[in-house]
């Protein structure tokens, strides 16, 4: 079994739900020691196992200092492509699901 030290953050919501506007609500920020049985560090199967529904957000760090190896690289190619899929999955729901506060609904004619 390997272990991989790894970061994550994942966040939910819609940036016109936060102070100032900027990117998601930051629901968990947390360092883990991933096991697998793989011997490379497979980004798609940590997503899948970290990840929720509802995320509109989802970035994966590396706590070792160590280049990746060409599988890894695939798998984080993948794990992108899957991400950007599933967050803006979420971020549509989260819109219709939700109506913008009355201030993000400009009057003033600008």
């Amino acid at each position: 079994m390997n272990v991989y030290r790894v970061k994550y953050a994942a966040g939910f919501g819609h940036n016109t739900q936060n102070h100032k506007g900027f990117g998601p609500t930051i629901y968990i920020e947390e360092s883990v020691e991933y096991k697998s049985d793989k011997d490379y560090f497979d980004y798609v199967d940590f997503y899948k196992a970290h990840s929720k529904p509802d995320d509109t957000y989802f970035h994966i760090s590396w706590l070792e200092d160590r280049p990746l190896s060409e599988r890894e690289i695939a798998s984080r190619n993948a794990y992108r492509v899957l991400r950007d899929e599933c967050c803006e999955k979420a971020k549509k729901e989260f819109i219709k699901n939700k109506e913008p506060e009355a201030e993000h609904h400009p009057t003033h004619g600008d």
